[in-house]
């Protein structure tokens, strides 16, 4: 712990914490563009220059897509139940709603099918059959689409909340 960088980026982040805790009170706009520009910046680093992360993030999303379990399988059929509780709720795009119950509807669909199948979880041949890992990618192909749609939705409502 002599390390003058480490001490020096422990006092720098917490600098960066009580400027972003005093902003909340002042709501000052040139504090948040500069928060917001070293969050670019401290993305790039990572994005670019961190190849071990880059290679294991890479690889858990090829794994969970190409190779999915049955615990990602039964988590994605909870995570589109939530998403519709959600929707029926508090989701005001119509667009939206409409993705959200088809996500819910797919999913609820690949789980009974995949119940009724009745695949042995025990054994590795009977869980990555062809039928069964079908639907698991069904699945999980699914979620991942429904998230990269929900992100742009978002941001392209931002960008016209912005205008």
């Amino acid at each position: 712990m002599n390390d003058p960088f480490i001490i020096s980026s422990i006092i720098l982040s917490l600098t960066f914490l009580f400027l972003l805790i005093f902003n909340n009170f002042y709501k000052k706009k040139a504090l948040k563009i500069l928060f917001f520009s070293l969050s670019i910046i401290y993305l790039t680093v990572i994005f670019f220059f961190d190849y071990k992360f880059i290679y294991e993030l890479l690889k858990v999303f090829i794994t969970y897509i190409w190779y999915p379990n049955y615990l990602l399988f039964v988590l994605n059929v909870i995570l589109s139940i939530i998403i519709l509780i959600y929707t029926l709720f508090k989701e005001k795009n119509y667009l939206i709603k409409i993705i959200n119950y088809c996500i819910f509807s797919l999913n609820t669909a690949c789980y009974i099918i995949f119940q009724r199948l009745n695949i042995n979880l025990d054994s590795y041949v009977s869980l990555y059959s062809d039928n069964s890992i079908t639907i698991l990618r069904i699945s999980s192909f699914s979620i991942v689409i429904w998230l990269v749609l929900v992100i742009i939705f978002k941001l392209l409502k931002r960008g016209k909340n912005e205008k």
